[in-house]
């Protein structure tokens, strides 16, 4: 995924289904500098920072 489009999945009201190695997380926040989003999992509590180009954008979900 593009930094652009994470931007634009981040900004939007909508919600939309974002994957990193396998798993739907949310992007809590990102950092244009290095071009990273920090990710919590929704399956658990975990809370990392990943390059955007490892995340995968799925579908949009209904609101």
């Amino acid at each position: 995924m593009k930094f652009e489009r994470a931007e634009e999945i981040y900004n939007s009201p909508s919600n939309y289904e974002v994957i990193y190695d396998g798993n739907p997380v949310w992007i809590n926040s990102l950092n244009p500098n290095k071009k990273s989003a920090n990710i919590k999992f929704l399956n658990h509590n975990a809370v990392m920072d990943v390059p955007v180009g490892f995340l995968i954008e799925g579908k949009k979900l209904s609101s």
